[in-house]
């Protein structure tokens, strides 16, 4: 396929219609699999108050595990977006394929640290019967890692070049797959046992198969093996895939440092009880809920970044990252206020049979609801800014970053609020918002000094 230096605007260089075309897909896609997500949660706690208590720091730690790898093989996107700006052709290609031989290698690592998940599982003092549901949970979602991370890689193919509606139509399609499956296998219909716990993990192992099926047909049915040049550019590249691995990974280390550290923030509220727990846990979901499409607003801002970067247009990198962080902004005081003023209808979601129960958790999660606002204010310009930094190749300082303020504020502070002193969980998402604000102010001070100009991720 050749591709000559495309006109990657419409007359409207880094303006919100602009961002708002990529990201708009990219919203939907990550709001869908959240909105999964919290389906899921909410089944398993209609099924039962040990299910969802333990779904939490289960799935967590699973992501903390696979997350490495997964951001890794996402950052295919940047390099592709920036070969696709500098209309290299045959490059992109093979920056598809180190993506793919990336994924396949981490599937053998990531099922060989399951042994590793236990270890931090038993450690945790959830109680026995939570920590047996949380090492079934976690062992099927890490068995499944591979074809998460392979996923990754094919949609950041897509998106890469700007063509995040199939990335979209293919997530939609898979979700509908696993809400589906969720219900049947968690609940036992059509003949199947209530599978509870398992039957969710099984659902999202089945959904993370069919989505990189899809993809795998959409890339090599023949026209595209043709246009791509699938079968001539397959062979390692070495130059690319350490390319990829350069700065792939430095990205990969400040996402796990971010996943490791609202992990380690979940295991120490060991000792607040299954209801505190249980709150603690709607809150997460609603979170990510809302979360997500600052996620794909973030994803974005690095694509048309590093496409303008490509092209030769640095400066339009900037009005993009401005732009986005107008949006985000916009959209973090709007979802915030409902939060604030409306909490009971996100907490009513995951109401079950057990009415006793129920009003325990809603007393632990109304005060938490109100330092959600903040929450995601805060995490808008970590995001934004942070994004903006990874799509002109700029990881290494991130990553710095991120380990220098995890050792040093996060994980301390949230051990002596949390284990030390024992204070109200608010305390604990307090001070992570807070944290938050301060990476993002680093991350701002780093864009506004442009010394991401300098590197030059094509002749690398």
């Amino acid at each position: 396929m050749k591709i000559s230096k495309p006109q990657i605007n419409n007359g409207h260089y880094g303006g919100i219609r602009e961002i708002l075309m990529v990201a708009f897909p990219l919203i939907i896609s990550h709001s869908t699999h959240t909105a999964l997500t919290f389906t899921d949660r909410m089944f398993l706690s209609w099924y039962s108050p040990e299910c969802i208590a333990a779904s939490g720091p289960a799935s967590i730690l699973s992501f903390a595990f696979i997350c490495f790898f997964y951001k890794t093989g996402m950052y295919v996107s940047t390099l592709v977006a920036q070969y696709f700006g500098a209309g290299k052709s045959s490059l992109i290609t093979k920056t598809l394929w180190q993506g793919i031989y990336f994924s396949l290698i981490s599937t053998v690592i990531i099922v060989a640290l399951i042994p590793v998940g236990h270890i931090f599982i038993d450690s945790s003092r959830h109680g026995e019967q939570i920590s047996i549901l949380e090492k079934l949970y976690f062992d099927i979602l890490m068995y499944g890692g591979g074809l998460h991370v392979l996923g990754s890689v094919f949609s950041s193919f897509y998106s890469g070049m700007g063509n995040t509606k199939i990335v979209m139509y293919i997530t939609f399609l898979s979700t509908i797959i696993n809400v589906i499956l969720d219900y049947i296998l968690i609940f036992g219909k059509l003949g199947i046992p209530p599978l509870g716990i398992a039957g969710a993990g099984i659902a999202t192992f089945i959904s993370h198969a069919i989505f990189a099926a899809i993809f795998s047909y959409v890339i090599f049915r023949k026209k595209n093996r043709l246009k791509l040049r699938l079968h001539k550019l397959w062979r390692f590249d070495k130059k690319i895939f350490f390319k990829l691995i350069n700065f792939g990974i430095p990205e990969g280390v400040h996402f796990f440092i971010d996943i490791a550290g609202f992990t380690v923030f979940l295991f120490f509220l060991g000792a607040y009880g299954k209801s505190a727990l249980a709150a603690n846990n709607i809150a997460m979901f609603v979170d990510m809920l809302a979360f997500m499409p600052m996620v794909g607003l973030g994803i974005a801002t690095s694509i048309l970044s590093g496409q303008y970067i490509g092209n030769g247009k640095k400066h339009i990198a900037i009005t993009v990252t401005n732009n986005s962080m107008i949006i985000t902004l916009i959209y973090g005081v709007l979802i915030g206020c409902l939060f604030w003023f409306l909490p009971s209808i996100f907490i009513n979601l995951f109401k079950g049979a057990d009415l006793n129960a129920f009003s325990l958790i809603t007393a632990h999660a109304l005060p938490i609801f109100q330092v959600l606002p903040f929450f995601l204010i805060a995490d808008s310009f970590h995001i934004i800014f942070g994004s903006a930094l990874a799509g002109a190749g700029d990881t290494k300082h991130k990553m710095v970053v991120a380990a220098i303020l995890a050792a040093s504020l996060l994980i301390p502070g949230e051990f002596l609020i949390l284990k030390v002193w024992q204070l109200p969980l608010t305390y604990g998402w307090w001070w992570y918002a807070f944290y938050l604000f301060i990476i993002g102010m680093f991350y701002l001070y780093r864009f506004r000094k442009e010394k991401w100009k300098r590197i030059d991720m094509i002749l690398h």
